[in-house]
């Protein structure tokens, strides 16, 4: 095969994906959100299921109601109360060709009651992505940046029932969608 044709292939990684948005409410009600340890965590508030590991500081298995044969091993690898709150993430099964994921919010207070909440998400893969398997990844790894930003605000400025409602609507339009695809 000529050079140029071959498919060339991305490192695993690490690879960071990421997002910011602001928030109207200010950092100290954001972060509880955020600590899995916190009983108003936005996955305990949702109906997730956040379970800490017996004697690991800072270890939890998270699993969602969505996906409820997968558990999600977390990991706390900073946590500074109102300012930031980092942690590891490895699944099983493993979800597209991610293996690895490090998660780390920054919290900003902007004053009048408002912070920003910025979203790093580094990320490494189970094996070597073509450049189109790279974009896909890419593209799914950064609107999941998005949406998980703009559910925490919802979450911060409405409460867990407009989160729920919203991912209600999203959940009937993905099947009036897919019952159309017919």
């Amino acid at each position: 095969m000529l050079p140029f044709l071959r498919k060339r292939s991305i490192p695993t990684g690490p690879h960071e994906f990421g997002a910011e948005i602001e928030i109207e409410r200010p950092a100290s009600e954001v972060y509880p959100l955020l600590d899995f340890a916190d009983p108003s965590n936005a996955k305990r508030e949702l109906g997730d299921k956040v379970h800490a590991i017996a004697g690991a500081a800072g270890r939890f298995e998270l699993t969602v109601s969505a996906l409820p044969d997968a558990v999600f091993a977390l990991a706390v690898t900073a946590e500074q109360v109102g300012r930031e709150y980092a942690f590891s993430c490895v699944s099983t099964p493993t979800f597209g060709n991610v293996a690895r994921s490090y998660e780390r919010y920054v919290m900003e207070d902007l004053g009048d009651g408002c912070c920003k909440l910025i979203l790093t998400n580094t990320v490494e893969f189970g094996g070597k992505l073509t450049e189109d398997e790279y974009q896909l990844e890419a593209m799914m790894l950064t609107f999941s940046c998005f949406s998980a930003l703009a559910k925490l605000k919802i979450h911060a400025e409405q409460g867990a029932e407009a989160v729920k409602k919203l991912e209600r609507e999203q959940l009937a339009g993905l099947e009036d969608f897919e019952c159309g695809l017919d």
